[in-house]
């Protein structure tokens, strides 16, 4: 669970703004200390409620076109180790146990093409020994935006 306190540090630190002290304009906002914003901001990260502070990029707009999705059918027993397996590759951006398919695995890489693309899903899917597995790309981007906590105070 998280604090009143932090849920309202986290609506203003999704967007952080452009400044030479992006902390302290936060702490302004939220009437606290620069300091205080930056250790609350420490122990969320170290408690894995922040992953990271990064910019958001358009890959596409960058020249990675060839963005394939794979999807593996991976026996149960092996889905945890597996996923881990391929959530380690550096290229690998998501990675995800689903069900409600026939594919319980699913990952995805960026590449400048789509040969590329399918070169490295096949040499990933390759060193897990999975036969059962799929390359789909997309053919249209209808919507893409970050996730971000609603203005309203609607986190449990």
């Amino acid at each position: 669970m998280i604090s009143e306190e932090e849920k309202d540090l986290l609506r203003e630190v999704q967007r952080l703004p452009l400044t030479k002290r992006p902390f302290a304009e936060i702490a302004d906002r939220l009437g606290m200390k620069e300091e205080g914003v930056m250790i609350m901001c420490n122990d969320l990260l170290d408690r894995g409620v922040i992953r990271r502070f990064g910019p958001s990029i358009s890959h596409r707009k960058v020249g990675f076109a060839g963005n394939p999705m794979t999807v593996l059918n991976v026996p149960e027993e092996e889905l945890d180790d597996v996923g881990r397996e391929i959530a380690s590759e550096p290229d690998v951006t998501h990675c995800y146990a689903r069900s409600g398919w026939d594919y319980n695995l699913f990952f995805m890489i960026h590449a400048r093409t789509r040969e590329e693309g399918l070169d490295r899903a096949h040499e990933i899917v390759s060193t897990t020994g999975i036969q059962g597995y799929r390359i789909m790309f997309s053919i249209k981007e209808f919507k893409k935006i970050p996730f971000e906590i609603p203005k309203e105070n609607n986190i449990r």
